[in-house]
């Protein structure tokens, strides 16, 4: 028994020392990277701020109705009315999430749009001349994430102001998807680019990226756990033998272990909640809404829905940017967001002349929800305090509302309560999920989202930490490294 644990010691030892060479720069990258995307977020437009700066439909020059518009695209799922340079465009979304876009006037059909309608849409968006349009392009750094792709190729658009500005059109849509400023794009580079290893060649295929990044994360999850037995076991036998002090070694040695016996936990939850960001299903569920679920939240086929708009309510709806047909629990709708609207307004079909509302009511959407879960006994919504820590680690927006589905281990999902969407389904699963990951990798615990201040502090503090213990860890493999190339 000894025997073996003398090789298993020297085996870790071996393991960890070679590892260590080869990973040592690569923790330096992340703790360096992880500080900056705590400031400098990834570049993205948020629904909010894409519609307050689209431009309004203009329904004078609307002749195509939404049932005409869906007999063109049989089998379309989603269907929304936009206007693209003036023009009125509907969007139809098929099941697999590529929208195709039918005019909703005489003009002649869409296709993809050319150039100077992308030059036309960037320039109305921002207020600002374009200096210079490129493309079609299917992918670049700040558009490769595989949520753009049913939108590609896009135009990319330098607009003429301070902050060279970059906005994304999709030439499938005509909308502005993407928005990217000087700095923030230069702060990337060194903040999720490298963190994440976001580098376009290898992240536009989501299969290698997944793959290289979860393999990668789980050798340097397993390299700490190894330094960690192997420092705590050092410290032990140090003590057990009668010597003085915390470590056996001199030198950078010393301080590596010494921090090490302090920092180990810090590198430890932030590798293992790191390699947990990449488990997509591996191990946890991914809260995804079932199909099923959802066609029966909705309660009738999109088609009914359409054919639901009564004549001339078009012209009643105002100058939205953007207007969105579905149904909850069998109750068709119209939510029109954006434009020159201060607030949603979602609109009645079956009873167009009831005033609008804000959001659709808590008991339309219970009744949904009664129907997508049918064996669930009790279905309410839950009272939570703001910011509600799932919905923040699910990256939901402020329409986000939670809904308790079951009784015994009742499920947490969430509803879009402006549009009418299942947005995600939180299983004790997907629940654990959020604590192992996004808590403990972002320390957005729930005491701490409400002080964003103390947990930027906090956070910092840790990440120099480990940098340290890291950066002394560098030093050691390259030094080790030089002495083997030299023998």
């Amino acid at each position: 028994m000894g025997a073996l644990w003398l090789r298993t010691n020297r085996w870790l030892t071996w393991f960890h020392r070679w590892s260590g060479v080869v990973l040592c720069l690569l923790f330096i990258a992340w703790f360096a990277s992880g500080t900056v995307l705590l400031f400098v977020p990834f570049p993205s437009l948020g629904d909010r701020d894409r519609l307050a700066h689209s431009e309004p439909v203009d329904s004078s020059h609307l002749t195509q109705n939404p049932a005409a518009v869906l007999a063109k695209v049989p089998g379309a799922d989603q269907l929304l009315l936009v206007s693209v340079a003036g023009r009125p465009i509907y969007l139809a979304f098929a099941a697999d999430g590529k929208p195709v876009a039918v005019p909703g006037d005489e003009g002649p059909p869409s296709g993809l749009f050319p150039a100077d309608i992308a030059r036309m849409v960037a320039e109305r968006y921002g207020a600002t001349p374009a200096q210079r349009i490129d493309g079609p392009l299917q992918y670049d750094q700040w558009i490769v994430h595989q949520h753009f792709d049913p939108f590609r190729p896009f135009y990319r658009v330098r607009l003429n102001d301070a902050d060279r500005t970059d906005l994304y059109v999709s030439a499938r849509t005509g909308q502005v998807l993407q928005k990217t400023r000087g700095a923030e794009r230069a702060w990337n580079w060194c903040g999720a680019v490298l963190h994440w290893i976001y580098f376009t060649p290898l992240r536009k295929s989501w299969f290698a990226w997944n793959e290289v990044v979860w393999w990668l994360s789980l050798v340097a999850l397993l390299a700490s756990v190894a330094g960690t037995w192997l420092g705590i076991h050092r410290f032990l036998k140090t003590r057990a033998t009668g010597r003085a002090g915390w470590s056996p070694f001199r030198g950078w040695m010393r301080w590596h272990h010494v921090i090490g016996l302090f920092a180990s936990i810090i590198v430890l939850a932030w590798i293992f909640s790191g390699w947990l960001s990449m488990d997509h299903g591996r191990l946890f569920s991914k809260g995804a809404v079932p199909a099923d679920g959802a066609a029966r939240f909705q309660g009738m086929p999109l088609d009914r829905v359409a054919r639901a708009v009564p004549a001339g309510f078009m012209d009643r709806i105002g100058p939205a940017a953007e207007i969105r047909f579905g149904a909850v629990a069998g109750r068709p709708f119209a939510v029109a967001r954006g434009g020159q609207l201060t607030s949603t307004s979602v609109l009645w079909l079956a009873s167009p002349d009831t005033t609008p509302t804000p959001e659709i009511p808590a008991s339309v959407l219970i009744a949904g929800l009664k129907a997508a879960w049918p064996r669930a006994a009790l279905v309410e919504r839950v009272s939570t305090p703001a910011p509600d820590f799932y919905a923040v680690a699910e990256s939901l927006g402020a329409t986000a509302e939670p809904f308790s589905v079951g009784e015994l281990e009742p499920l947490r999902v969430y509803v879009d309560a402006a549009a009418g969407r299942l947005l995600v389904v939180m299983d004790p699963s997907r629940r654990t999920y959020a604590w192992v990951f996004y808590a403990l990798h972002s320390f957005n615990f729930p005491a701490l989202l409400a002080h964003p201040t103390t947990r930027a502090i906090l956070v910092v503090v840790l990440m120099i930490f480990g940098l340290g213990f890291s950066a002394t860890g560098a030093v050691i493999g390259i030094r080790r490294l030089r002495r083997s190339l030299a023998n």
